[in-house]
């Protein structure tokens, strides 16, 4: 389904999409409300078009398979209760993923986006405040969480503003976010952050410069791409520590990323005493059980509050295991491998958008916990990627497929209609 040019697309699934969007990114606004609201509009999303919805699910049923494996630990989990009801809430968070890839477009999921937050932008200019250590919290109560907003904010903006099929009116508010992402960020005293959001911003722009090369010359430009990545990959290994040492000196923070290396350590531990099946989904950061509350009163963080391992792998291997966490690699990096595929052969800047979103998800997981879990903006952002990203690339293999020899005969005059597309998919 195309979009008119310069027009946002709006529809019920638009509106429902936005609200579920909404709830997520604004939940310290919504408050208690945000799941319910998330809820709401989800189910009524997949309810609207249930044929277009079962197909979706039809087609996409594998990404199910995480949180089926999820409830499926609740057989030997420390809290069995949790795990199956959180693993249900998370299947329910991806159901709807996989339903807005089947309702709207890679187009309208870039602006609606830049619409949700921008808001956010707004309400933490207005409504912010300035924290401990003079760090700016907006309107999201921490600088952490602030900085991963505008960080987000600050692509999205980009990509509004290089959409050439965006509304001039849209792509000049995009062109002041990108202008001001900068400052907020300083504001906000993340160098993470920065540092993160810098290699993210080159694929967008990589993207649009890629849109103006021939074939040859883009290939050229790929692999030149690959071997800079393989060198810096191999630097990392190498010296990756005392890069990593100097970069925090530098910008004035803990050499021990504030403990997070202790408490590394410690979720290591863990691994090794059940490294295939964990603990149980959402099992260790549980009231009442011990070790989360040793580690509670040991970083001066209140009992229940959230806390976790800051580190994608070990946090989810701790809880799901090894087993688990290779489902989760596979999205995570299955997706970003599909979604620079498709961008290399569709480059646009929704399409960059999205793989950028994919690199950040990606450099955030070595310090950070955002996937999988319910209720989470970056799990379904993680999800409908790799969705996408495949829908599109099996639509190019069948325009590129030779077309079916039509029988001599009888019925050689006669055209039969077009089978409809079932997704739609503004890149194409």
């Amino acid at each position: 389904m195309m979009e008119p040019r310069g027009q946002l697309t709006l529809n019920f699934a638009t509106l429902l999409t936005f609200g579920a969007f909404a709830a997520l990114v604004l939940n310290a606004m919504f408050g208690p409300l945000a799941a319910l609201t998330f809820m709401g509009c989800g189910a009524l999303l997949i309810v609207s078009n249930p044929g277009q919805s079962l197909e979706s699910l039809r087609r996409w049923w594998p990404v199910l398979i995480l949180p089926a494996y999820c409830m499926l630990t609740s057989l030997w989990s420390l809290y069995p209760a949790n795990s199956f009801r959180y693993g249900l809430q998370l299947a329910f968070t991806l159901a709807v993923a996989v339903a807005i890839t089947g309702r709207v477009s890679t187009s309208t999921l870039m602006r609606l986006m830049f619409i949700v937050y921008g808001i956010g932008v707004v309400a933490s200019l207005a409504f912010g405040k300035t924290g401990l250590g003079g760090a700016w919290v907006g309107a999201f109560g921490s600088k952490n969480a602030v900085a991963a907003h505008i960080a987000v904010f600050a692509l999205v903006s980009v990509a509004v503003a290089a959409d050439r099929d965006s509304p001039i009116v849209l792509r000049l508010l995009g062109l002041g976010g990108a202008l001001l992402s900068g400052p907020l960020l300083s504001l906000a005293q993340s160098a993470g952050a920065i540092l993160m959001v810098a290699p993210c911003l080159a694929v967008i722009l990589l993207t649009l410069l890629l849109n103006r090369l021939t074939g040859m010359q883009k290939l050229f430009v790929m692999t030149m791409i690959v071997i800079l990545a393989a060198g810096l990959t191999l630097l990392i290994m190498v010296a990756g520590d005392t890069l990593l040492a100097g970069v925090l000196e530098g910008s004035g923070k803990d050499a021990t990323l504030t403990g997070r290396t202790d408490l590394w350590a410690t979720g290591l531990s863990y691994i090794a005493e059940r490294p295939l099946q964990g603990l149980g989904y959402r099992s260790f950061w549980v009231i009442g059980f011990a070790p989360a509350e040793e580690l509670w009163a040991m970083f001066d963080v209140p009992s229940g509050a959230g806390f976790n391992f800051h580190n994608t792998y070990i946090s989810n291997a701790v809880e799901i295991g090894l087993v688990g966490l290779l489902m989760q690699i596979v999205i995570i990096y299955g997706g970003a491998v599909a979604m620079g595929l498709y961008t290399f052969a569709r480059p646009n800047a929704a399409n960059a958008l999205l793989l950028s979103l994919q690199l950040l998800m990606i450099l955030r997981s070595f310090i950070e916990v955002e996937v999988f879990f319910e209720f989470s903006i970056r799990s379904i952002m993680g999800v409908a990627t790799l969705i996408y990203a495949a829908q599109g690339l099996m639509a190019l293999r069948a325009q590129a497929a030779p077309p079916a020899r039509r029988p001599k005969g009888l019925l050689s005059h006669v055209r039969f209609p077009a089978r409809p597309r079932p997704y739609p998919h503004a890149d194409l």
